[in-house]
């Protein structure tokens, strides 16, 4: 037997598909299944599913790949369920949150403002009975289906998931790893501070800066960072200048921007900056946790 073929039988490729509301207990159960399983992860928008990225990925021997996204319907999840073949283990998984659980995770764990997390997002995200369709329907015998939810502790949700697994997977060799330094640069301490908060729930270790100054002169003093999340319009040199300016000083650091008054002409000299790309002001956290991990 083909050795490929004896691995995906002895191990069959497993794709676990993760939706739910895009608030931080979702994310950190997709980092807790990353890690407990070494999967492969995929954190996806509606709008754009790497297709092509998933498939080779469920390719490899004795795979395990974990997409994480809204994927709010039938439609949308099915589309990624359909990649795995009869000869994958397939597990949907919601987390879901009811209104006031989410209304309590956004505003009273980050003593975050409605910008942040708009009531607009809520209302199409949270869970409502009369707008959502809930997994299960797309459960057969190849696709299992678990939910899970804010009341139960992390390490019980990680539980219940990994129970609906055919194949028991063991954990990957312990390894460090890597930390994951960022500064924000904002003039509005108010801002500036709930960013940092949301980026150190997400894993990060957070340096701020009230002005593009202050962020030169921290990296110039040796501030060990990976990526800048800079505004664009802040007292003094502007975030294009800021990033231009790292680009030239600090080639291995990259830069995000952050604006509420975005046109082509200000992104055209982003690029031209070198900045990674722009995102609009309030942040949309689902699209601030995909840059984050692609940048």
């Amino acid at each position: 037997m083909h050795l490929a073929a004896y691995l995906r039988e002895t191990m069959p490729p497993t794709l676990i598909v993760l939706t739910g509301p895009p608030l931080p207990g979702r994310w950190s159960l997709a980092r807790a299944l990353e890690r407990r399983l070494g999967a492969r992860r995929f954190a996806v928008a509606p709008e754009s599913v790497a297709l092509l990225d998933i498939m080779r990925a469920l390719a490899e021997p004795e795979a395990c790949v974990l997409v994480d996204g809204d994927l709010a319907t039938r439609e949308a999840r099915s589309e990624i369920l359909e990649l795995g073949d009869e000869h994958s283990e397939r597990v949907l998984v919601e987390w879901r949150c009811a209104r006031k659980e989410a209304e309590r995770e956004v505003f009273h764990r980050y003593a975050s403002r409605p910008r942040v997390l708009a009531s607009a997002e809520l209302e199409r995200y949270v869970e409502d009975a009369r707008a959502r369709q809930p997994v299960g329907d797309e459960a057969c015998s190849s696709v299992a289906a678990v939910a899970v939810g804010p009341e139960q502790a992390i390490d019980e949700q990680v539980g219940r998931v990994l129970a609906t697994l055919r194949e028991p997977r063991d954990p990957p060799a312990e390894r460090a790893e890597p930390e994951r330094r960022v500064m924000v640069v904002e003039d509005d301490a108010e801002e500036r501070a709930l960013l940092a908060d949301v980026l150190d729930e997400l894993g990060f270790d957070v340096e701020q800066a009230p002005d593009a100054g202050v962020a030169l002169a921290l990296l110039d003093e040796g501030a060990d960072v990976e990526l800048l999340l800079s505004d664009q319009n802040m007292p003094g040199m502007s975030g294009v200048e800021l990033a231009r300016t790292v680009a030239a000083r600090y080639p291995r650091v990259r830069t995000v921007l952050l604006t509420a008054y975005s046109d082509e002409d200000m992104c055209r000299r982003a690029v031209e900056a070198n900045a990674v790309t722009v995102l609009a002001k309030p942040l949309s956290l689902i699209d601030l946790e995909r840059v984050l991990d692609e940048a």
